[in-house]
């Protein structure tokens, strides 16, 4: 398995695949919650891998949802309700542990029907070349 991260040179830009699109929430969800619970977050995006299958990713998305539950887990309402866990966050800083908790699972749910449409969309290309 590799990395999905793709730079490309001159500004160009690719539309995405459903693998990348997985690979982008394994590796946002990753990083925000190393960050929020100050364990190393990757340095580089060459760090988190793609899922390979829509098996993997699955298992890859449900593994993902198991880590933050164990850290939310037992948090008291002043820690959910605290900033001082997403103080380093690239984005995101400021707001408290609840609230990102929240957007993360915003981004994972905004992300289902985008991996979705991408399928369609290569089974029409593919239907009608």
């Amino acid at each position: 398995m590799r990395p999905l991260w793709v730079r490309c040179s001159g500004g160009a830009t690719r539309a995405p695949s459903p693998g990348w699109v997985t690979w982008r929430i394994g590796y946002w969800g990753t990083a925000t919650l190393r960050h929020c619970f100050r364990d190393p977050a990757p340095s580089e995006h060459d760090e988190v891998f793609g899922p390979g299958t829509a098996q993997g990713a699955v298992e890859g998305l449900r593994g993902l949802h198991e880590r933050w539950r164990a850290r939310l887990d037992g948090l008291t309402d002043a820690e959910l309700d605290s900033t001082e866990r997403t103080a380093t966050l690239p984005r995101g800083a400021g707001m408290s542990l609840a609230g990102v908790a929240g957007w993360v699972n915003v981004e994972l749910t905004k992300n289902v029907p985008e991996i979705g449409l991408l399928r369609i969309l290569r089974g029409a290309r593919n239907a009608h070349p």
